[in-house]
């Protein structure tokens, strides 16, 4: 079986992009400003939300309250643009599209595969965790069972801690990755949620998704923190930093505690000054980025998997 192709995979991510922003932007803005609202309406401080914006334990309630709403809203809001975008990637989807709004059997199955993923990575995490525990066990008691110097046992001890730590969250994210990188154009291509044929057609190309990845998700975060420091200001960043080294460097966690509530209270504060500015810069952020994922997911898929010789295009258009 063919792997999938890094160079030519980021070159038409980054092509169908740009290329096609556009009609990307007319699948995405809809469902991207209906989920603005929704995240709006849950700030504290915003509209008829009166939580005050430093009452953390009522914030926190809050959180708790709005959490299943706010994931089950959130799948299908993601499913749908999944589904748009990965059509007009995959050619099934022509012209323009003004304002698009999905409730179609594709946004059903891409959301079961979701939701088939997530239950399948919770049973590998939870079988992760008790074959490392039951490694580091044995691994200690065989440690221990040498009588090394003390010194010795102890960085022995530690050597065996990292290696458990780097195997299990090596193997998750492995799995991780191979599970999810081609779900979008499986399910709409091949109408069927399989997860098992995304692992398939991604064997022997692990590594070339995670290039793919950096690729694609470095540059993204790079302008995000961009972007955070014009309109937070970058003493905002320059204030993380230093709590984030005042914990590394021995402040009680009730100091840390107390200097993270006092900054995010007035990253909230901010928030609510700049948010037309941050939600349309952010819809027009998530347009490009759905258009590399996607765009990147399908040609990926094509490669890997080219459609009979019928005239189909053979990648993202």
């Amino acid at each position: 079986m063919s792997k999938i192709p890094v160079g030519e995979t980021v070159a038409h991510a980054y092509g169908f992009a740009t290329g096609q922003f556009l009609k990307i932007l007319g699948i995405v803005w809809a469902p991207l400003v209906v989920s603005a609202a929704v995240g709006l309406m849950a700030m504290p401080g915003f509209l008829g939300n009166h939580t005050p914006l430093n009452d953390l334990d009522e914030i926190r309630r809050q959180s708790m309250r709005l959490s299943p709403f706010i994931f089950v809203f959130s799948l299908f809001i993601r499913a749908m643009i999944g589904v748009g975008v990965t059509e007009l990637a995959l050619g099934k989807r022509t012209g323009t599209t003004f304002v698009y709004f999905s409730v179609g059997a594709p946004v059903w199955r891409l959301i079961g595969a979701w939701l088939l993923f997530l239950l399948v990575i919770i049973l590998i995490y939870i079988g992760l965790l008790i074959v490392t525990v039951a490694v580091g066990v044995v691994g200690g008691i065989g440690v221990k069972s040498l009588t090394l110097a003390t010194g010795a046992n102890n960085t022995a001890i530690g050597l065996l801690v990292i290696a458990c730590v780097v195997i299990f969250a090596g193997t998750l994210f492995y799995t991780m990755a191979r599970l999810t990188f081609l779900i979008p154009p499986v399910v709409v291509d091949e109408k069927q949620v399989d997860l098992a044929r995304g692992w398939q057609l991604t064997r022997g190309s692990f590594w070339r998704i995670f290039a793919i990845g950096l690729a694609i998700f470095v540059p993204l975060i790079l302008f995000q923190i961009v972007i955070a420091g014009i309109f937070f200001g970058v003493d905002f960043l320059h204030q993380f930093a230093d709590i984030m080294r005042g914990a590394f460097h021995g402040a009680t966690e009730a100091v840390v505690q107390q200097r993270m509530n006092l900054w995010s209270g007035a990253v909230r504060a901010r928030a609510l000054q700049v948010w037309p500015y941050t939600v349309v810069i952010g819809i027009f952020l998530e347009t490009f980025a759905y258009g590399l994922l996607y765009g990147a997911a399908a040609f990926a898929y094509r490669a890997v998997n080219p459609p009979p010789a019928t005239g189909m295009r053979s990648g993202p258009v």
